[in-house]
């Protein structure tokens, strides 16, 4: 589970941009889940590509080996959770059982 919010990202290296973007982590409880969000200022996922990013090996990354978010929602399932995105602005929302 770890690698999955601990793993390096380069989508949030602003280092080499000119503007800085905010991440947004935000969680929550009910009686029986955690329910984690976690959203970014950027400019969101092209529609066309945002069915597909929790395939295995789809990247839009020249380097990248499209392995990172189909293994978060393999590993997030295995610990009977669910992992989610809604667009403008990119919200991704983790619900693991409490």
């Amino acid at each position: 589970m770890d690698s999955c919010f601990l793993k390096y990202n380069p989508k949030f290296d602003t280092s080499n941009r000119d503007e800085k973007g905010v991440i947004t982590i935000r969680a929550t409880k009910n009686n029986s889940h955690i329910i984690i969000e976690i959203e970014d200022s950027g400019p969101g996922i092209r529609s066309d590509i945002l069915p597909k990013i929790f395939e295995p090996l789809f990247t839009t990354k020249q380097v990248g080996t499209g392995l990172g978010l189909s293994s978060c929602k393999m590993i997030i399932e295995q610990h009977g959770g669910t992992i989610g995105i809604l667009n403008n602005p990119t919200r991704f929302s983790i619900i693991l059982p409490y």
